[in-house]
């Protein structure tokens, strides 16, 4: 058994690991072209390096679920934290940028599978009225990451170039497989496995299927406001470019506040409910901005209160499908996390055609047709 300073000290460093995967993702993000001058390639070559991180995450996650699901949880979330660790290594000594991206996409599908597998876990070792405020916290480590992580990268790298950014996370995962391997029980609270048939029947369930087409169409919405709310906000108002880091910052804090506040709200009244009160609180946020786009201060507001809501509804979704299949199914919550990846980038595409067509200010379109999506299905799913 675990005793009480066990579970808040596994708790908490699965909330720093939230924070390094945070980190893996999109570490690449704000040094760019210094991976561009160091691997002698172009700054759009090297934005590849996140691609195919997310790619990896899409599709490797669901297969290597399927093909590793009769081992047992704990033991296979060490195996995917240990194959990070190497490929997060590999990244300091490869020779060649072809390696690199090769290096990435396996990082991509173990991170991402240990993500998915500390969902199950966190779930498992929280009582179920805490299950809600345990996700919260898990993914506070994501919204950090946002907040100061990913702009520190930059400063990082002026200091022990951009390879010493990934000795550090290394270190930091090895302390987290340390701390794994000391005091996370085996089958912790583990309920009986499913079939890998019983499993993939689960989708015909209104309630699966509901979490699951939700998260695909949110984050068809999100990805595509988020990935160009920077530029978004600089053409309507040019005059913000210097204050832009402390706005990227209150974006932060927003996505922080909404992780927080979904955790308690979940506990309360349950995800079900939160689901269904986001999206509608999703629906009048995206038509004011759309039609307040004139006006300085009340949109970058309504900006703030939108991505505050939306990492609201993400905790439901993520709580949500463990609760909609009692955490029986890792291939379902790993279904969910590719929903997740899908649909960003999916939402992402369609803003960039948008944006070709009829302007970046028009890609808030995108958001409110999703954002009134996914209150339909929640309200034909609770027929």
């Amino acid at each position: 058994m675990i005793n009480k300073k066990q579970l808040t000290l596994v708790l908490s460093m699965f909330t720093v690991m939230h924070f390094v995967l945070a980190m893996t993702a999109g570490v690449f993000n704000g040094i760019l072209d210094q991976i561009a001058l160091s691997m002698d390639v172009s700054i759009a070559e090297s934005g590849m390096l996140n691609t195919m991180y997310a790619y990896g995450g899409a599709i490797g996650v669901p297969i290597t679920i399927i093909l590793f699901r009769n081992i047992e949880r704990t033991r296979l979330l060490k195996s995917m934290l240990i194959v990070t660790i190497m490929m997060s290594i590999a990244l300091v000594y490869l020779p060649n940028f072809g390696l690199l991206l090769f290096a990435r996409l396996i990082m991509g599908i173990s991170a991402n599978s240990y993500g998915v597998l500390a969902i199950g876990e966190v779930v498992a070792l929280a009582p179920k009225e805490k299950q809600g405020r345990a996700m919260a916290f898990l993914i506070m480590g994501s919204s950090f990451a946002l907040v100061a992580g990913i702009p520190l990268t930059r400063f990082l790298a002026d200091i022990f170039d951009w390879r010493g950014i990934f000795w550090l996370l290394s270190g930091i995962m090895f302390l987290a497989l340390l701390c794994f391997h000391l005091f996370l029980p085996k089958n912790t609270k583990e309920p009986s496995k499913l079939q890998l048939k019983n499993e993939l029947l689960l989708l015909k369930e209104k309630q699966t299927f509901t979490v699951i087409s939700c998260m695909f169409i949110m984050f068809i919405g999100y990805g595509a406001f988020y990935t160009y709310l920077t530029p978004y906000l600089l053409l309507l108002f040019p005059s913000i470019e210097q204050q832009m880091v402390y706005i990227l910052v209150f974006l932060g804090i927003s996505s922080f506040i909404g992780n927080l506040l979904g955790g308690f709200v979940a506990d309360r009244i349950g995800y079900a409910k939160a689901l269904l009160l986001g999206s509608l609180i999703q629906i009048v946020l995206t038509i004011l901005i759309f039609f307040t786009q004139g006006y300085f201060l009340i949109n970058i507001a309504l900006a703030l209160l939108w991505l505050m809501n939306a990492w609201f509804i993400g905790l439901q979704l993520n709580t949500g499908i463990t609760q909609a299949t009692q955490n029986k199914s890792n291939v379902m919550i790993s279904l969910n996390s590719s929903a997740n990846q899908f649909g960003g980038a999916v939402g992402a595409s369609l803003a960039a055609i948008v944006i070709a067509n009829s302007g970046i200010q028009n890609i808030i379109l995108i958001t409110i047709v999703a954002s009134i999506v996914i209150t339909l299905i929640q309200l034909y799913g609770r027929k």
